[in-house]
């Protein structure tokens, strides 16, 4: 990792010297940029924090937390594949962008799982929602970007993934409760291939440079704010890169018995514009 933020004085014989400041005229001919590799080793996280959204008039909120997350390492070598962090040019007349790629894990052996509760509160009443339980969640590449928009505020944002996914649980009654759950089974998202078989590459649903998303806050006309996020058209004569869904199994499982509705598969999707906002 490189970084030019200070001059250390040189070591001759004469009064020693604090730590010199460089001026933005100096930082802006550095022309190296800066970056770090980092894997997760042993990593494991619990706790009771949520994340909340509150209408702007505080009647209503929407709670996403109490998440538990673990990784599985390739304990042969869980250090050869590793997560990378770099800040990249954008361009001319554009800001630097941070971009994170997730390993490549070729052989499938990091795989994740977690789970996370939802809730509502509406005018004083508190509502559980349910949680979410994924098993055996695998990256094969893909990352994160995000920068400054072109125009107006907010974070723009790129990505693209390729994941399998052993099983994702919709749970009403909780984690904790295996009484009643839509599972979904076998999962696989990447980009869309010709004939129809596994991903093999990342799909990008976003990208900085060419159709980018966005996460704001707007105001109408009215004055009323609202959390937005969305994802831009394609560059003019250029088409949205094609992804596929592949579903193993989908079934409702219940104390009362399993009814299955089995397998699904889109075999391409196109996003070509996303606009969704979160109106109080």
């Amino acid at each position: 990792m490189r970084a030019a933020v200070f001059l250390l004085p040189l070591l001759l014989p004469c009064a020693a010297r604090a730590l010199e400041p460089l001026p933005d005229s100096a930082l802006a001919k550095v022309s190296g940029r800066d970056g770090m590799r980092f894997n997760l080793s042993n990593f494991s996280m619990s706790g009771n924090a949520v994340l909340r959204y509150t209408t702007p008039d505080g009647s209503g909120s929407i709670g996403i937390g109490r998440l538990s997350a673990s990784r599985s390492d390739n304990v042969d070598a869980p250090f050869a594949d590793p997560y990378r962090l770099d800040v990249i040019s954008g361009g001319p007349g554009r800001a630097d962008i941070v971009n994170i790629a997730m390993p490549r894990n070729l052989l499938g052996r990091e795989a994740w799982q977690m789970a996370f509760d939802l809730d509502v509160i509406d005018s004083g009443i508190a509502v559980q929602a349910g949680s979410v339980t994924i098993k055996d969640l695998v990256y094969y590449g893909g990352g994160i970007q995000w920068s400054t928009p072109i125009d107006g505020d907010g974070l723009a944002f790129g990505i693209a993934t390729r994941m399998e996914i052993g099983s994702v649980a919709l749970q009403p009654n909780g984690r904790f409760d295996a009484g009643g759950a839509l599972v979904l089974s076998d999962l696989r998202i990447g980009a869309a291939t010709e004939d129809g078989s596994a991903p093999s590459a990342p799909w990008r649903l976003a990208g900085i440079g060419s159709q980018a998303g966005i996460f704001n806050a707007r105001t109408d006309a009215a004055g009323n704010a609202s959390l937005h996020i969305g994802i831009g058209w394609p560059d003019a004569g250029a088409a949205a890169p094609a992804g596929t869904l592949q579903i193993g199994n989908i079934s409702f499982r219940s104390d009362a018995g399993n009814v299955d509705l089995g397998s699904s598969r889109i075999g391409a999707i196109q996003l070509q514009y996303l606009d969704i906002r979160f109106r109080p």
